[in-house]
Protein backbone atom coordinates (compact mmCIF):
# COMPACT_ATOMS: atom_id res chain seq x y z
CA UNK A 1 0.00 0.00 0.00
CA UNK A 2 1.48 3.46 -0.77
CA UNK A 3 -0.13 6.90 -0.67
CA UNK A 4 0.66 10.03 -1.93
CA UNK A 5 -0.79 13.86 -0.59
CA UNK A 6 -2.01 15.98 -3.48
CA UNK A 7 -2.64 18.68 -1.41
CA UNK A 8 -2.68 21.76 -3.73
CA UNK A 9 -1.53 22.33 -7.44
CA UNK A 10 -0.54 20.42 -9.69
CA UNK A 11 1.51 17.11 -7.93
CA UNK A 12 2.38 14.16 -9.73
CA UNK A 13 2.35 10.69 -8.47
CA UNK A 14 5.33 8.69 -8.39
CA UNK A 15 7.76 5.66 -6.75
CA UNK A 16 11.04 4.63 -6.64
CA UNK A 17 11.38 1.87 -9.48
CA UNK A 18 9.08 -0.43 -10.97
CA UNK A 19 6.42 -1.61 -8.08
CA UNK A 20 6.65 -5.60 -8.13
CA UNK A 21 3.03 -5.65 -7.82
CA UNK A 22 0.28 -3.79 -10.20
CA UNK A 23 -0.55 -0.46 -9.25
CA UNK A 24 -4.14 0.63 -8.65
CA UNK A 25 -4.23 4.19 -8.40
CA UNK A 26 -6.96 5.42 -6.38
CA UNK A 27 -7.94 10.06 -6.57
CA UNK A 28 -9.51 10.69 -3.00
CA UNK A 29 -11.06 13.63 -1.53
CA UNK A 30 -8.88 14.23 1.21
CA UNK A 31 -11.43 13.77 4.16
CA UNK A 32 -11.56 9.72 2.97
CA UNK A 33 -8.21 9.44 4.21
CA UNK A 34 -9.08 7.52 7.36
CA UNK A 35 -11.75 5.19 5.76
CA UNK A 36 -9.71 5.31 2.53
CA UNK A 37 -7.04 3.80 4.33
CA UNK A 38 -8.52 0.60 5.69
CA UNK A 39 -10.15 -0.34 2.32
CA UNK A 40 -6.86 -0.28 0.91
CA UNK A 41 -5.57 -2.45 3.83
CA UNK A 42 -8.73 -4.76 3.05
CA UNK A 43 -8.65 -4.60 -0.88
CA UNK A 44 -4.57 -5.65 -1.07
CA UNK A 45 -5.47 -8.54 1.42
CA UNK A 46 -8.25 -9.63 -0.93
CA UNK A 47 -6.15 -8.90 -3.53
CA UNK A 48 -2.64 -9.58 -3.24
CA UNK A 49 -1.12 -9.13 -6.55
CA UNK A 50 -2.55 -5.42 -6.41
CA UNK A 51 -0.74 -2.25 -4.92
CA UNK A 52 -3.18 0.40 -3.77
CA UNK A 53 -2.21 3.68 -4.26
CA UNK A 54 -4.02 6.27 -3.23
CA UNK A 55 -3.72 10.68 -3.59
CA UNK A 56 -6.13 12.53 -1.18
CA UNK A 57 -6.74 16.13 -2.18
CA UNK A 58 -9.02 18.72 -2.81
CA UNK A 59 -11.52 17.22 -5.38
CA UNK A 60 -11.34 20.49 -7.29
CA UNK A 61 -7.58 20.00 -7.50
CA UNK A 62 -7.60 16.12 -8.29
CA UNK A 63 -10.25 17.24 -11.32
CA UNK A 64 -7.70 20.07 -12.68
CA UNK A 65 -4.96 17.07 -12.45
CA UNK A 66 -7.26 14.46 -14.65
CA UNK A 67 -7.93 17.50 -17.05
CA UNK A 68 -4.04 17.98 -17.24
CA UNK A 69 -3.37 13.96 -18.47
CA UNK A 70 -2.72 12.62 -14.57
CA UNK A 71 -2.92 8.98 -14.98
CA UNK A 72 -4.71 7.06 -12.60
CA UNK A 73 -7.94 4.77 -12.11
CA UNK A 74 -10.54 6.20 -10.10
CA UNK A 75 -11.82 9.66 -8.94
CA UNK A 76 -13.58 9.18 -5.41
CA UNK A 77 -15.06 12.91 -5.33
CA UNK A 78 -16.35 15.01 -2.47
CA UNK A 79 -19.46 16.37 -4.62
CA UNK A 80 -21.23 15.11 -7.82
CA UNK A 81 -20.68 18.90 -9.66
CA UNK A 82 -16.58 17.99 -10.51
CA UNK A 83 -16.80 14.18 -11.03
CA UNK A 84 -20.34 14.87 -13.45
CA UNK A 85 -18.47 17.47 -14.93
CA UNK A 86 -15.64 15.00 -15.75
CA UNK A 87 -17.70 12.86 -17.00
CA UNK A 88 -19.53 15.37 -19.52
CA UNK A 89 -16.17 15.38 -20.71
CA UNK A 90 -15.41 11.98 -21.19
CA UNK A 91 -13.06 11.14 -18.73
CA UNK A 92 -14.59 9.48 -15.83
CA UNK A 93 -16.95 6.97 -16.73
CA UNK A 94 -20.95 7.35 -15.18
CA UNK A 95 -20.29 8.35 -11.23
CA UNK A 96 -22.02 6.60 -8.49
CA UNK A 97 -22.44 7.75 -5.15
CA UNK A 98 -21.36 5.82 -2.33
CA UNK A 99 -21.53 8.05 0.89
CA UNK A 100 -22.39 11.17 2.56
CA UNK A 101 -21.16 13.18 5.36
CA UNK A 102 -22.70 16.31 7.29
CA UNK A 103 -21.26 19.61 7.86
CA UNK A 104 -20.42 20.48 11.66
CA UNK A 105 -19.02 23.74 13.95
CA UNK A 106 -16.02 22.25 15.06
CA UNK A 107 -14.97 23.84 18.85
CA UNK A 108 -12.84 22.82 21.23
CA UNK A 109 -14.15 20.69 24.27
CA UNK A 110 -12.89 23.48 26.66
CA UNK A 111 -14.36 26.74 24.53
CA UNK A 112 -17.88 27.25 26.61
CA UNK A 113 -20.90 27.05 25.62
CA UNK A 114 -20.43 27.74 21.72
CA UNK A 115 -23.39 27.77 19.19
CA UNK A 116 -24.22 28.94 15.63
CA UNK A 117 -25.26 32.31 16.82
CA UNK A 118 -22.44 32.92 18.63
CA UNK A 119 -19.93 32.63 15.51
CA UNK A 120 -19.48 36.73 15.40
CA UNK A 121 -18.61 36.79 18.85
CA UNK A 122 -15.40 34.05 17.61
CA UNK A 123 -12.31 35.66 16.86
CA UNK A 124 -10.99 32.99 14.12
CA UNK A 125 -12.89 30.71 11.97
CA UNK A 126 -11.01 28.53 9.52
CA UNK A 127 -13.59 27.04 6.56
CA UNK A 128 -13.02 25.69 2.93
CA UNK A 129 -11.84 27.39 -0.26
CA UNK A 130 -14.52 28.58 -1.93
CA UNK A 131 -13.49 26.15 -4.36
CA UNK A 132 -13.21 23.51 -2.70
CA UNK A 133 -16.28 20.95 -1.97
CA UNK A 134 -16.41 21.73 1.61
CA UNK A 135 -16.14 25.41 0.76
CA UNK A 136 -19.03 25.76 -1.55
CA UNK A 137 -21.42 23.77 1.04
CA UNK A 138 -20.36 25.82 4.24
CA UNK A 139 -21.40 28.80 1.87
CA UNK A 140 -25.11 27.18 1.60
CA UNK A 141 -25.22 26.73 5.37
CA UNK A 142 -24.10 30.13 6.29
CA UNK A 143 -26.92 31.21 3.72
CA UNK A 144 -29.17 29.24 5.43
CA UNK A 145 -28.62 30.58 8.75
CA UNK A 146 -28.14 33.84 7.61
CA UNK A 147 -31.72 33.48 6.87
CA UNK A 148 -32.51 33.03 10.51
CA UNK A 149 -30.01 35.42 12.14
CA UNK A 150 -29.65 38.05 9.88
CA UNK A 151 -27.53 39.26 6.95
CA UNK A 152 -25.12 41.63 9.34
CA UNK A 153 -24.83 38.04 11.12
CA UNK A 154 -23.69 36.36 7.94
CA UNK A 155 -21.22 39.27 7.09
CA UNK A 156 -19.87 39.62 10.75
CA UNK A 157 -18.96 35.46 10.75
CA UNK A 158 -17.43 36.06 7.23
CA UNK A 159 -15.03 38.57 8.93
CA UNK A 160 -14.09 36.58 11.67
CA UNK A 161 -12.40 34.20 8.55
CA UNK A 162 -8.76 34.51 8.73
CA UNK A 163 -8.25 31.17 6.45
CA UNK A 164 -9.99 29.56 3.93
CA UNK A 165 -8.13 26.42 3.23
CA UNK A 166 -7.48 23.90 -0.08
CA UNK A 167 -8.71 20.85 1.45
CA UNK A 168 -11.03 19.47 4.07
CA UNK A 169 -7.99 17.87 6.30
CA UNK A 170 -6.57 21.27 6.08
CA UNK A 171 -9.62 23.07 7.60
CA UNK A 172 -9.51 20.51 10.36
CA UNK A 173 -5.66 20.79 11.05
CA UNK A 174 -6.02 24.46 11.62
CA UNK A 175 -8.34 24.10 14.47
CA UNK A 176 -6.91 21.03 15.85
CA UNK A 177 -3.41 23.19 16.24
CA UNK A 178 -5.36 25.77 17.90
CA UNK A 179 -4.95 28.30 14.72
CA UNK A 180 -8.59 29.03 15.22
CA UNK A 181 -10.88 29.49 17.56
CA UNK A 182 -13.15 26.78 15.20
CA UNK A 183 -13.63 25.70 12.22
CA UNK A 184 -16.46 24.27 9.77
CA UNK A 185 -15.54 20.90 8.61
CA UNK A 186 -17.50 17.79 7.93
CA UNK A 187 -18.19 15.40 10.44
CA UNK A 188 -16.02 12.90 10.24
CA UNK A 189 -13.31 15.25 10.25
CA UNK A 190 -13.70 16.31 13.97
CA UNK A 191 -10.39 16.31 15.67
CA UNK A 192 -9.86 14.47 18.77
CA UNK A 193 -9.86 17.08 21.82
CA UNK A 194 -12.87 18.91 20.11
CA UNK A 195 -17.06 18.69 20.07
CA UNK A 196 -19.24 18.85 16.88
CA UNK A 197 -22.14 21.35 16.49
CA UNK A 198 -24.55 20.36 14.08
CA UNK A 199 -26.58 22.67 11.78
CA UNK A 200 -30.04 21.21 11.49
CA UNK A 201 -31.26 20.20 7.58
CA UNK A 202 -28.00 21.53 6.63
CA UNK A 203 -26.20 20.69 3.45
CA UNK A 204 -25.10 17.37 2.67
CA UNK A 205 -22.26 16.31 0.99
CA UNK A 206 -22.62 13.08 -1.56
CA UNK A 207 -19.51 11.50 -2.39
CA UNK A 208 -19.26 10.13 -6.10
CA UNK A 209 -16.59 7.53 -7.22
CA UNK A 210 -15.62 6.44 -11.45
CA UNK A 211 -13.42 4.61 -12.97
CA UNK A 212 -11.68 7.34 -15.19
CA UNK A 213 -12.15 6.09 -19.14
CA UNK A 214 -8.57 5.95 -19.92
CA UNK A 215 -7.57 3.76 -16.05
CA UNK A 216 -4.43 1.53 -16.93
CA UNK A 217 -5.95 -0.79 -14.80
CA UNK A 218 -9.77 -0.76 -15.78
CA UNK A 219 -10.69 -4.21 -14.52
CA UNK A 220 -9.11 -3.22 -11.27
CA UNK A 221 -10.77 0.10 -11.28
CA UNK A 222 -14.43 -1.52 -11.47
CA UNK A 223 -13.38 -3.96 -8.98
CA UNK A 224 -12.31 -1.25 -6.07
CA UNK A 225 -15.41 0.35 -6.78
CA UNK A 226 -17.47 -2.43 -6.79
CA UNK A 227 -15.53 -3.15 -3.72
CA UNK A 228 -16.10 0.19 -1.83
CA UNK A 229 -20.06 -0.03 -2.55
CA UNK A 230 -20.10 -3.85 -1.17
CA UNK A 231 -21.21 -5.18 2.46
CA UNK A 232 -17.87 -4.81 3.46
CA UNK A 233 -16.77 -1.27 2.26
CA UNK A 234 -20.20 0.58 3.42
CA UNK A 235 -19.85 -0.96 6.79
CA UNK A 236 -16.16 0.77 7.16
CA UNK A 237 -17.90 4.10 5.84
CA UNK A 238 -20.71 3.47 8.03
CA UNK A 239 -18.16 2.82 11.06
CA UNK A 240 -15.77 6.05 10.17
CA UNK A 241 -18.81 8.35 10.38
CA UNK A 242 -19.98 8.49 6.82
CA UNK A 243 -24.08 8.23 6.22
CA UNK A 244 -24.83 5.86 3.37
CA UNK A 245 -26.89 5.88 -0.07
CA UNK A 246 -29.42 3.30 -0.46
CA UNK A 247 -27.49 0.43 -2.24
Amino acid sequence: MRRVALLAGLGVLGGCGAPERTPLTVLAASSLTDVFGELERRFEAEHPEVDVVVAFGGTQALATQIRHGLRADVLASADEAHVTALAAEGLVEAPRPFAHNALVLAVADGAGDVAWRDLPELERLVVGDADVPLGRYTSALLDDAGERYGAAWRAAVEARVVSREPHARAVSAKVALGEADAAIVYATDVPVGHRAIGWPDGPVATYHHAALTEAPEPGLARAWTTFVASPDGRAALEAHGFGLPSP
